[in-house]
């Protein structure tokens, strides 16, 4: 009798509580750490402005995206789909953060997958030249490195 109420409790909890996988376009599939635990999410690549990410959300769904990074402060946001995509700009999200997306409808989650925004890619390359210094360049007179003692605190 009792193992059945748990039972019955742990089911009507579970089944409210949880959202369906969300269908998401726009991204490759990769692996987050999130509180210690590896969960499957989609990754985004950076464009010119931030993150496009395309969603399925129908008319009066809402869509949140709460910051589950490591040592974030789990800011949440309140994106607008627009032309069945969402815009995570480059001001209010960070790159190399994971968000919790949620879809929902009313009080009910409709839907749920984690977001991983990919950093962008630097196009600027750069060259690294190594010059003989004439003055030595922190070489003593004999050519060898100097040694310098360590400052006491």
């Amino acid at each position: 009798m009792r193992g059945t109420a748990i039972g019955l409790l742990l089911l009507a909890l579970g089944g409210t509580a949880a959202a369906a996988p969300l269908k998401i376009k726009g991204g490759s599939p990769v692996r987050v750490a999130v509180h210690g635990k590896r969960e499957a999410g989609i990754g985004l690549k950076a464009q010119k402005g931030g993150w496009r990410l395309e969603v399925a959300a129908k008319a009066g769904e809402a869509v949140e995206l709460l910051d589950v990074t490591d040592g974030a402060n789990g800011t949440r946001w309140n994106v607008e789909v627009r032309d069945g995509a969402l815009v995570l700009d480059n001001e209010r999200f960070i790159a190399g953060h994971a968000y919790r997306l949620t879809v929902t409808k009313g009080m009910e989650p409709v839907g749920s997958a984690l977001v991983y925004l990919y950093p962008p890619v630097s196009s600027a390359r750069s060259r690294v030249t190594f010059e003989d210094d004439s003055a030595g360049g922190g070489l003593g007179m004999d050519g060898e490195i100097g040694v310098m003692k360590k400052p006491t605190l």
